[in-house]
């Protein structure tokens, strides 16, 4: 009688150990099935596999919070990896570190640029970065044609994305030949004051542009597959350290006086645009959108008859101090704008020498700065020539300056 007990108890036992078994197995292929997505994002630091002789063998890293597709697959409960989607190799993470998330859109604005004559071979660990943070690190080397040079960062696409890789990982730059067309200068184009006669605005300067106006060169630029570049673009242009396409104009518009206008029709078009604003009048937020940004025409020397000569601008003889701390109130107002345009387009040798003491990079004036009716490659960037429109400027001579 009592090993019968003992015998029912130990079956009894089994089927719960069973059971017990069982229901684990199903938490564990529930808890892998709410890991997976089509786009997840990492919960932490985590490692990257390669499956070689059918076994996960750690090849790198991936960073936190990194967004990452992930290839369809039939999970069960050997389901441990699955398989990331859109990079150089079937790399593979761990269900255990990543959560659900949603697509985010990759900014492909790179694919407009054109390659250098030049790609890298990096070292045998490659470090990728995306907007400063470390994204991958892979042990590989890689080779890749650059789409641009900033200092000690060189961009290549990885990931779908505009990444770097720094100088310190590249093993070797070699050049290629790259035969697709590039601009080898720019116009520069400038408006002043854009004004809606519908909202009661009113102008009457040669300076000054109607809406139907400004939106017609707009719709000109947009429609004809310009390409309008971020200040950021434009000096890297000007460096050599970029390729642009052929058809590229930088648009610009000067003194802030009915700007939220010329911002909007900007924004509208998803064109980029300059704003140069005389900060003592506007603030950065009366114009900046995701296409317009907003820069320099300093903070407080947009006055005439301050020195000798044209209209007399205070940037050409007011003493240093004055000039280096205007010049240094309206970075600040403006989150630490580096580029200005002259008052007036007037500037001489003194100007430039404390725009430069002031840390500035960009100097914009007018027409035939420099020598020349557009920004070239490698030309003086404290002397960037610009081309006026004014109210009577047709959609027939924008082209003739852009072209």
């Amino acid at each position: 009688m009592i090993g019968l007990i003992v015998y029912k108890k130990h079956i009894i036992d089994l089927k719960n150990r069973e059971i017990e078994k069982q229901k684990q197995e199903e938490n564990l292929v529930k808890k892998i099935k709410d890991s997976y997505n089509d786009y997840v994002s990492t919960n932490k630091d985590s490692k990257l596999y390669l499956l070689e002789n059918n076994k996960y063998k750690e090849i790198g890293t991936i960073s936190k919070d990194t967004i990452i597709n992930l290839e369809a697959t039939d999970i069960t409960l050997e389901t441990k990896y699955f398989k990331i989607v859109g990079l150089d190799s079937d790399y593979y993470i761990s269900y255990e570190d990543i959560v659900k998330t949603e697509a985010k859109e990759k900014n492909k604005r790179y694919l407009n640029y054109i390659k250098l004559d030049k790609q890298i071979i990096t070292k045998d660990k490659t470090n990728f970065y995306l907007n400063d943070k470390l994204i991958y690190s892979i042990d590989k080397s890689f080779t890749f044609p650059i789409y641009m040079i900033d200092n000690d960062k060189y961009y290549i696409e990885y990931d779908g994305n505009l990444m770097y890789v720094l100088k310190d990982d590249i093993k070797e730059i070699k050049d290629v030949k790259n035969n697709d067309e590039y601009a080898k200068e720019m116009a520069v184009i400038v408006y002043h004051f854009v004004y809606d006669s519908s909202k009661n605005e009113e102008c009457n300067q040669s300076i000054c542009h109607s809406v139907t106006q400004f939106n017609s060169h707009l719709d000109y630029i947009k429609n004809n597959n310009f390409f309008t570049p971020t200040m950021h673009e434009f000096e890297l242009f000007m460096d050599g350290k970029i390729k642009l396409p052929k058809k590229s104009v930088m648009i610009t518009i000067d003194d802030g006086w009915y700007a939220h206008n010329a911002s909007r029709l900007l924004t509208e078009h998803k064109l980029n645009g300059t704003v140069f604003l005389i900060t003592k009048s506007y603030e950065k937020e009366y114009v900046a959108t995701e296409y317009v940004e907003a820069h320099s025409h300093t903070h407080d020397m947009h006055n005439p008859g301050i020195c000798p000569g044209g209209q007399g601008g205070g940037i050409k003889c007011l003493s240093k101090s004055v000039i280096l701390n205007d010049l240094k109130t309206s970075s600040e107002k403006l989150g630490g704008s580096k580029a200005l345009c002259y008052p007036f387009y007037e500037y001489n040798d003194y100007s430039i020498s404390v725009l430069k003491e002031a840390g500035y990079t960009l100097g914009f004036a007018g027409y035939m700065a420099n020598g020349t009716i557009k920004a070239r490659v490698g030309a003086d960037k404290y002397k960037i020539p610009r081309v006026t429109m004014v109210n009577n400027s047709s959609v027939e001579y924008l082209a003739s300056i852009i072209n």
